[in-house]
Formats: structure tokens, sequence, C-alpha cells
């Protein structure tokens, strides 16, 4: 017979219940009690019970607050993903760190990268198909505490390793930003790289401390105007908050992102590889125009390689 303090235990219980359920199971198992019959006894799950006993699991660790290991880059990583292009939703009594991005390679290296943080196999990606982006939720309530702190909290993390953390920001929400164009009818060419595009100045502007104080690159916030109007269920919203580039303008500045920090995206980097190499052999007039143009193809929304020579 099930025990009465127990047999309604659900995971929205407290702690404290929780705990003195695990207690019975240890008590019951040492007895010589099997998992079928200690679930039975207390009316937990045999999955549970098994967690509890087998794999060395205990119900308070979710309730601790993730401990990074010092020095990990990973975990830098991890930090400027999630305040570039990452957020923390819940549901019913779980919590989950979620990316939802339209580059597989991203969602697939973040879901890695969030693994190895946590010791854990690869969490999944799924394909979202009408909205044509690809999602990856990690259910570990107390990484998504660690990661909920705030900048201040997590500074000391980034420190460590300034650069993972900027390689995060624009892996999630940054670019190369190439110019071919006209200016007072002349043709220039212009490289920069866009590290993050965000509503927060506090972000960008602890971003641009980073940089400076940390790599020594130099980066501005540039102005780019109010959000596109989202539609949801056939109606349009618009925000009212202002949108910020932070930008790395300077070409020698450029140059050593490309060195130092680096986007861990392919497609990203070698964007900004092709760049700099025309820039350097063609300087910003029209020779470095005709070679890009010659080779790139502008989008809608950016430069991709012409079918013709990839």
């Amino acid at each position: 017979m099930q025990s009465d303090l127990l047999q309604d235990l659900t995971p929205t219980h407290s702690l404290g219940r929780r705990i003195t359920a695990y207690d019975k199971a240890v008590h019951l198992s040492r007895e010589g009690h099997s998992i079928t019959e200690i679930s039975n006894e207390t009316g937990i799950p045999d999955a549970t019970i098994r967690g509890w006993l087998v794999d060395g699991r205990r119900p308070w660790t979710r309730y601790e607050l993730f401990k990074p290991i010092s020095s990990d880059q990973k975990l830098s990583y991890a930090i400027g993903v999630y305040l570039g292009d990452g957020s923390i939703s819940r549901w019913r009594n779980r919590t989950f760190l979620r990316l939802s991005v339209k580059d597989k390679e991203f969602a697939d290296r973040f879901s890695l990268t969030c693994a190895r943080i946590l010791e854990k196999e690869p969490y999944s990606v799924r394909r979202v198909e009408d909205r044509d982006r690809y999602e990856v939720s990690v259910a570990n309530v107390s990484f998504c505490k660690f990661l909920s702190q705030g900048l201040t909290e997590l500074d000391g993390c980034v420190g460590e390793h300034p650069s993972a953390f900027v390689r995060g920001l624009p892996d999630s929400d940054g670019c190369p930003a190439v110019t071919a164009t006209k200016k007072r009818g002349k043709p220039r060419f212009f490289v920069q790289v866009v590290v993050a595009t965000s509503t927060s100045i506090r972000l960008l502007t602890y971003a641009r401390t980073i940089l400076m104080e940390c790599l020594g690159l130099k980066a501005t916030l540039v102005y780019k105007g109010k959000p596109r109007p989202n539609l949801y269920k056939n109606r349009s919203f618009r925000s009212r908050k202002k949108v910020f580039d932070l930008r790395i303008s300077c070409f020698s500045d450029v140059k050593q992102f490309s060195e130092v920090v680096r986007f861990d995206l392919t497609r990203k980097q070698m964007k900004l590889d092709a760049a700099i190499a025309v820039r350097e052999r063609y300087g910003s007039g029209q020779g470095a125009v005709e070679e890009w143009t010659r080779r790139w193809k502008r989008g809608n929304r950016e430069w991709t390689l012409k079918k013709s020579v990839e």
C-alpha cells in the first residue's frame, strides 16, 4: 500500500517533501527492497527511483545554482550567445534556455557547447518549418538561474575569456558588414564588423568596454532605428524601443578581430576573410568594388557568394 504521506508527490511539491521521499527510498534500498517495490511503497515513479539510487541523482541538485568551472571558454561563449540571441522561458514547473536561429550550424554548435558545459549528451536541434528556424532547448533550472543573474554577476566568468564572450555575441546577432557603393559619385569599399544588435544600451556598452579594455578594439554605437513590425495572429506589432548596432569600423581593428576573436560560424568568417583580402589587395576604391561584386551579389539583407564561384 502506498504511503499516504508520499503518494501524491509531484514535481511541484516542496524541496522538503522531495528530500523526505529520497531518504525513505534510500532506507528501503538498504533493507534490500527492489526499485519496483520502493516505487510501490513510496508512490514515486520507477525512473525517478532509479535516477536516485543507480545514477546518483539528488532531489536537491535542481535547486542549486550552477557552479562554473574556472577558465572555461565554453561558458564565456554560451553567456555571449545567451545575451545576444538566447532567452529563458518557463512552462509549468520547468525552466528552459532557448535559442531560435536560422543557421543550423549555429544551433548545432550551441547544443554541443551547452552539453559540454553541463556534461550531458548534445541537446536536440528542432526544425520549425513554418518559421524557417532551428531551435535548441536546454532544460536545466540551475544553469538558467546562473545565466539570468545579470551582467554584474557574470562579469567574473566573462573577464577570464573575453574573446570567447565577444565571439558568442556576433555569432548570435552580429555579422561582417560590407559596403560596396558610391559616395559622392565615387566607388567606395568598406569592411566593418557588427558585434551585436540590441535595444539594450547596457549590454552594448558592456561589450564595448570588454572590447577596448581586454582586446584593444574600438567599437562604436550606431543608431539603427526601431525594430521591424512583427506579425502575430494576423496583427502587426511594432516595438517602441530603439535599436543600436555595436560596430568595429577601423580596418586595422577589423583585421585584429578576425585574428583574435573570429566568428565561429563558417559562413560569417569566410565572408569576413574574403572582404579583408579584397580591401588589402585593391584598397577602398573602384578596383575593390569591382572585385567584390564580381564574386558576391547583394541580397535583401546580406551579400551572398555567387553560384558561379562557389
